[in-house]
């Protein structure tokens, strides 16, 4: 009875099974897309490359990651603000076309830099562009303030302060999704993780200590907190196929600036480990055999072991990339030349409302790449003082 029942227990352990919302995740990213980024040059980016990858004709699909790395004040957070708006409002309102996704958001606010009030403001500002201005005689229709609001509703922040709590936050996001009642009932079509890098001294610190521990000792050092994080994030992703937009910082250029003068590279080095590096040497062939099974996999994928520990050392040793990235976006402010070392104090003064105007335009330049192929996207926003400005045609 015994042989029978172990027998039994292996032939069921052989059967692929999966949750009703990983079923209906499936589905949905087969048949339609999740939305529109409504910034004109990176959709035509994506749309070509999401062409060539997958032959569908739209820009992102469902479990899409996305990575945007740049310097501080770079405008990393205002694009997540611009995307988080996008997925929040619906596509239509009173017969408006608003372009939104119609869905539940869930933003994981590490870098403590998250505005609710700023979020609200932009928001206000964008329905205003759709709406009009509030008609005070309109008794009917509730202020875009409050409509606003409402909208916000659909928005989840949760404000993890180390590694293990991002880890466990995302460990637990599917329990939350299903007994949350603002949320249970709707689909969460984007997670934003901002920042990657918040806890990267951190945790690098610990493990230089624990390295320092262990270097007469054969006790296997734990992994990088890290690990733990980007495997819950690819359990997510496969159950609930959000589009995953992360924030990193900018810390390393391929390139610095050269004596004579020329510029140095615009792209960064990825400084966190393990994470996906499809643009150096030592990750493009794991990062794009990540992809690939993403593409063919995503159904049987969250179980599967993609590690292996390398002998006496503790440390997991990635046989493919834990999470697919699918896009990097690097983001530079739009560059002020200073005035030649030839102006004098007054020249200065006198142009000085010149460079004021550019400062106050807050051009941002996005270049966006997609892991195998060569070609690079280039798009511009501008961050206003009460919206994010997307397309060319829109004022200040």
């Amino acid at each position: 009875m015994a042989d029978t029942n172990l027998s039994a227990a292996a032939l069921l352990a052989e059967i692929h099974s999966e949750s009703l919302q990983s079923l209906l995740a499936a589905v949905r990213a087969e048949s339609s897309p999740p939305g529109l980024t409504h910034i004109p040059a990176l959709e035509a980016h994506l749309a070509a490359s999401n062409a060539r990858r997958t032959s569908r004709d739209w820009p992102l699909n469902r479990g899409d990651v996305i990575e945007v790395q740049g310097p501080a004040a770079s405008g990393k957070t205002h694009f997540a603000y611009h995307m988080l708006l996008t997925c929040l409002l619906p596509e239509v309102h009173s017969d408006t076309e608003l372009g939104g996704w119609g869905k539940a958001a869930v933003l994981v606010d590490t870098d403590g830099n998250f505005s609710v009030r700023r979020l609200h403001e932009l928001l206000v500002s964008r329905l205003q562009r759709f709406l009009g201005e509030d008609d005070p005689k309109d008794v009917m229709t509730p202020p875009l303030e409050d409509l606003a609001t409402r909208y916000l509703q659909n928005l989840h922040v949760f404000r993890p302060t180390s590694s293990a709590q991002l880890a466990i936050t995302l460990l637990h996001l599917p329990k939350y999704h299903a007994t949350e009642p603002r949320l249970q009932d709707m689909e969460i079509g984007l997670l934003v993780i901002d920042s990657m890098s918040a806890f990267y001294w951190r945790d690098r610190y610990t493990l230089e200590q624990l390295r320092d521990t262990a270097d007469n000792s054969r006790t296997p050092l734990p992994p990088n907190p890290l690990f733990h994080v980007l495997k819950a994030l690819a359990k997510f992703r496969i159950s609930h196929r959000p589009v995953i937009l992360m924030t990193n910082w900018g810390l390393n250029p391929l390139t610095k600036p050269s004596a004579n003068g020329d510029p140095g590279s615009p792209f960064y080095r990825q400084h966190l480990h393990p994470f996906p590096a499809p643009f150096e040497p030592h990750g493009a062939s794991d990062a794009i055999s990540s992809i690939e099974a993403s593409q063919s996999h995503d159904g049987d994928g969250a179980g599967r072991n993609t590690t292996a520990i390398a002998r006496g050392s503790g440390t997991p040793h990635l046989t493919s990339s834990i999470l697919p990235l699918h896009y990097h976006i690097t983001l530079h402010p739009s560059p002020i030349d200073p005035f030649p070392a030839s102006f004098s104090l007054a020249d200065a003064l006198r142009l000085e409302h010149m460079r004021a105007v550019l400062v106050k335009k807050g051009e941002v330049r996005g270049l966006v790449r997609t892991p195998g192929e060569d070609i690079v996207g280039e798009f511009i926003f501008r961050i206003g003082e009460r919206e994010v400005l997307v397309d060319a045609d829109e004022g200040p």
